[in-house]
């Protein structure tokens, strides 16, 4: 039986980008101290006599595809070779596992897929935390692990020519939406009918970040059908509740937390608008063409039954590259269709103060009821909000 990466090293090697996976970091510049080498010790150790062939193989390929994991690595063992290491954490493997959830990486080693990673999460973790996870996998954005080896890849692609200027691996191949003009899911395929690639998105200015964009990993559906197969139509109420906060086609965690916020059910603390289509593509008419000099659109968050849209404009990890967007004369074009339009930057959300000062306009534009301000609604959305935007006042 394969050695199968579980729990939090399983996510980071699904938000690892696969061109990242494919650098291979030599030995001597991983063992070279710094500034010449990457400095990491445990390379330089000498490797134990009796230590397990897996152990010899995680510490190779933590220079390989691994390179986006922490160290030690939690891995599922057989009862006969489970014990931990200074590589390894080792777990049981349920016995329950569908090898369906299970992803073959090559030399007895596997890893848990996303959907499994999601759904099977410990009764303890709180139901915002996994939705927001949901979002991410759900979505055409990854937020990729940092670390020393994570950095060298990614400066050896650019130096090389991988990474272009605007960040993409493919420039004739850009995940753009989620949702075409007549709402069903884009395929993510190219003319090959090859999985689209993944690309980084550089915010202005900026030579690196932990932002990419990719095809969804899982859908909100898969998750659902899996949760049932796995728990029963009963299921665990924390994968419950977070699948009832969780949507499609997110693609940055800004969108997902302002998703998140205005959508939620009021009794988690959220607004309870209706869920919308994020990131679907709006084909411009005549008019609209001569506004917005172009043909189309993206918008972050559509409300099919009110024609509302929500924008998102946030600093950092949302950035212009994720859609078509060319602000100039864009709003106007989307108005002139009929679409009711609005906008919300982190600062306005990530501080209550600004943004009750607005949302009361916001949701009147968009023809959508603000959940009544009671009390506990009170209480129940600053605890909400302080899940979402922690480090806010």
């Amino acid at each position: 039986m394969d050695a199968i990466i579980c729990d939090i090293s399983a996510w980071e090697y699904w938000c690892t980008p696969p061109a990242i996976r494919d650098v291979e970091i030599p030995i001597d510049i991983a063992r070279a101290e710094k500034p010449d080498g990457l400095g990491l010790e445990w390379l330089s150790n000498a490797t134990r006599l009796n230590a397990r062939p897996l152990d010899a193989s995680i510490r190779e390929r933590l220079l390989t595809d691994l390179k986006g994991v922490t160290r030690p690595v939690h891995i599922m063992l057989p009862e006969s070779s489970r014990h931990s290491s200074d590589f390894i954490i080792a777990h049981r493997v349920p016995k329950d596992l569908p090898s369906s959830c299970i992803v073959d990486l090559g030399n007895n080693l596997s890893v848990l897929s996303p959907s499994y990673l999601l759904v099977k999460s410990p009764r303890k973790t709180d139901p915002i935390a996994l939705a927001l996870a949901m979002f991410e996998a759900c979505g055409i954005y990854a937020v990729s692990p940092t670390n020393e080896r994570m950095s060298f890849a990614f400066d050896l692609l650019r130096r090389e020519g991988a990474l272009k200027e605007n960040g993409e691996l493919n420039p004739d191949a850009k995940i753009c939406e989620y949702y075409g003009t007549d709402g069903r899911r884009a395929s993510f395929l190219d003319g090959e009918g090859d999985q689209l690639p993944w690309s980084v998105c550089l915010p202005l200015g900026k030579t690196t970040s932990n932002l990419w964009k990719r095809p969804p990993l899982t859908s909100i559906e898969q998750l659902t059908d899996l949760a049932v197969d796995l728990q029963g139509k009963t299921g665990n109420r924390t994968i419950t509740q977070a699948l009832s906060l969780a949507l499609d086609g997110s693609a940055s965690p800004l969108e997902s937390k302002i998703a998140l916020f205005l959508t939620a059910d009021m009794r988690f603390g959220g607004e309870g608008w209706p869920k919308p289509r994020l990131n679907q593509r709006i084909s411009f008419d005549d008019a609209a063409l001569k506004l917005a000099y172009q043909g189309h659109c993206v918008v972050d968050q559509l409300y099919p039954s009110t024609m509302g849209v929500v924008e998102v404009n946030g600093e950092g990890f949302h950035s212009g590259d994720l859609t078509f967007k060319k602000e100039t004369g864009r709003i106007a074009a989307l108005e002139s269709m009929g679409y009711s339009v609005v906008c919300f930057t982190y600062d306005q959300v990530s501080d209550l103060e600004k943004y009750d000062s607005l949302i009361e306009q916001r949701a009147k534009t968009l023809g959508l009821k603000l959940a009544n301000r009671t009390a506990s609604f009170l209480n129940r959305r600053n605890t909400l909000h302080g899940k979402l935007f922690p480090t806010s006042k």
